[in-house]
């Protein structure tokens, strides 16, 4: 069975959605977003870094953390574009999730 990194996975989920007609979003088909929610010290920050090919050690997340992330899929062609957000600190800071999700973004 071949080895996946995430990235692709994320990326071939995209193309097989983007293909059942998510047209005129806005957005080209490289670019998405990704919420990672869990548990103190659930990997959440090591999953993203890992994602993104990052050698640098894990920092706590204090509480909802942006990462922009992009990878060239060739010679001019457009990079696939992904916005991580992290939410940290349990359950006491659910309402930090109105600021990544809105109307907007969930088109």
């Amino acid at each position: 069975m071949p080895s996946e990194t995430l990235w692709e996975i994320a990326k071939a989920e995209v193309e097989k959605h983007g293909s059942s007609g998510g047209e005129g979003d806005g957005l080209e088909i490289g670019e998405k977003s990704v919420f990672f929610i869990g548990s103190k010290n659930g990997g959440k920050t090591t999953i993203i870094l890992r994602c993104l090919d990052r050698d640098e050690p894990p920092k706590p997340t204090l509480a909802l953390e942006y990462t922009y992330g992009r990878r060239a899929k060739g010679h001019n062609i457009p990079k696939d574009i992904a916005h991580f957000w992290e939410l940290g600190g349990g359950t006491s800071l659910l309402d930090l999730i109105s600021i990544p999700i809105t109307s907007d973004t969930l088109r």
